[in-house]
């Protein structure tokens, strides 16, 4: 058992040092004075323009090695026979550690003029880092690669500045089998960007294919959602919010509020609540409170 949970502190680390070293001159740990823009993020202007295949983050990159849900997680979960009593249930702790780790490349441009084309990848891992009782297992890992589809625009609308809009292909899912165990869905995302000095707003929307093993998560993890950033030099403040954009028995949805926060030098603090539905894929349809505190290592939040 403490060599199953060093070999994992081991790979852990080793995928860290691999992947910002692969990030060379855009690396997560690169010295900055304030978060990125929408501009400097999707390449949006000529100056913020640059090759293609270079990895560079995408969503926020940390991790959190205390999070504290207030409900009891109520999951199936797969136990190896070989560890524990087939009759014996498998209880979760409520605090465990939360690790995300997100990437995008570019991989064409000048598509319809002045379009671009990105692959990303974001994979989110849930630990059981304090259950000893059952070997600290990682109880769920949502996985999501995604093709997406920029295109600049400069156009006022309502008020806001319009920087981008756009579409994806996106796919998500937990990499298990069976009824009990899997889920997943896949959509077409369409996204609109708008940013002013020390803010952006990025509003999304989208349909999805028949699914089978959970056709009830849209109702859950939403049909729509939006994130709201605001800049102040070293600090970010993200609001998320998600919602299935129906009533009655179908209004569900989630609010997630994160802090980027300087510590010292590039250590960056990060905290994180969070309140609904969607949480992790595999009790997307159960509802939690959150909060949890670590660090990021990426600064286009």
């Amino acid at each position: 058992m403490k060599n199953h949970f060093k070999k994992t502190i081991q790979i852990l680390i080793a995928s860290l040092f691999v992947t910002t070293s692969l990030l060379g001159q855009s690396s997560i740990f690169k010295k900055r004075d304030a978060y990125q823009t929408l501009s400097q993020i999707w390449e949006l202007d000529p100056e913020t323009t640059r090759e293609g295949f270079i990895l560079t983050t995408y969503k926020p990159v940390y991790v959190l090695p205390f999070r504290f849900s207030s409900h009891r997680r109520e999951i199936p979960f797969e136990v190896p026979v070989d560890e524990v009593q087939v009759d014996k249930p498998m209880e979760l702790d409520n605090v465990e550690a939360t690790i995300q780790l997100s990437l995008k490349t570019k991989i064409a441009q000048n598509i319809l003029g002045k379009g671009t084309l990105w692959l990303a990848y974001t994979q989110k891992s849930f630990w059981q880092v304090y259950n000893v009782e059952f070997s600290r297992p990682f109880r769920e890992t949502n996985y999501e690669p995604e093709l997406i589809f920029n295109y600049p625009i400069k156009y006022n609308f309502l008020g806001l500045n319009t920087k981008m809009v756009g579409f994806s292909f996106n796919h998500q899912s937990n990499g298990r089998e069976g009824k009990q165990f899997s889920r997943s869905w896949n959509r077409f995302i369409m996204h609109a960007g708008f940013e002013d000095k020390d803010w952006s707003l990025v509003l999304r929307t989208w349909v999805t294919a028949e699914i089978s093993e959970n056709p009830d998560i849209k109702n859950y993890m939403g049909r729509g959602d939006a994130t709201f950033n605001y800049r102040l030099n070293k600090h970010l403040l993200t609001l998320r919010g998600q919602h299935s954009l129906r009533g009655g028995s179908n209004n569900h949805g989630s609010i997630e509020l994160d802090w980027a926060f300087p510590i010292y030098g590039n250590l960056t603090g990060y905290g994180q609540f969070f309140h609904g539905y969607g949480d992790a894929m595999i009790d997307y349809n159960q509802i939690h409170t959150i909060a949890g505190i670590g660090m990021v290592f990426s600064g286009t939040l």
